[in-house]
């Protein structure tokens, strides 16, 4: 991929990201090895998914559709590309919960406690990179929505 295509994907995604609340940190937006890219007909990125190494499973940490191509089934195809398992989303996202359902993932309430105590060390960094950077509108709105979070994990 050339460096212009990887700079217009990345200018794309931390977009998305600013104004997507529920996501990370703009400044946490990296295209790279476990990383997948959707692009439309033209060769524009219409879909985005990050995965995270948790020690015991890959956390789907940014999972993103543009608005313009949502209700397309865009994200079960980027469901379909994951090629690592065991895999765990956290989302309160009603229609990303309904494809990873039919993704054959399942609700659970924790991910393992080594995939738990890394995601806490990595969460807890983000939180004080949102701190230091003055993020408040998206740390408050991450802290006031926390509960409503649903953890799916697929286990192959």
């Amino acid at each position: 991929m050339s460096s212009a295509a990887t700079d217009s994907d990345l200018y794309w995604l931390k977009s998305i990201m600013k104004n997507e609340l529920d996501l990370r940190p703009p400044f946490l937006a990296g295209i790279g090895k476990k990383r997948v890219i959707m692009r439309d007909e033209l060769g524009n990125p219409i879909g985005h998914l990050t995965l995270s190494n948790r020690w015991s499973g890959y956390e789907i940490n940014s999972f993103v559709v543009d608005e313009n191509h949502r209700g397309r089934g865009l994200s079960h195809e980027l469901l379909e590309r994951i090629d690592t398992s065991p895999t765990f989303c956290y989302t309160r996202d009603i229609r990303l919960q309904s494809a990873l359902l039919k993704a054959g993932y399942s609700r659970a309430f924790l991910p393992g406690f080594i995939a738990t105590s890394n995601l806490m060390l990595a969460r807890l960094c983000i939180v004080l990179c949102m701190i230091f950077t003055l993020d408040f509108r998206r740390l408050f709105h991450q802290i006031k929505n926390i509960l409503r979070y649903k953890l799916y994990i697929l286990d192959d």
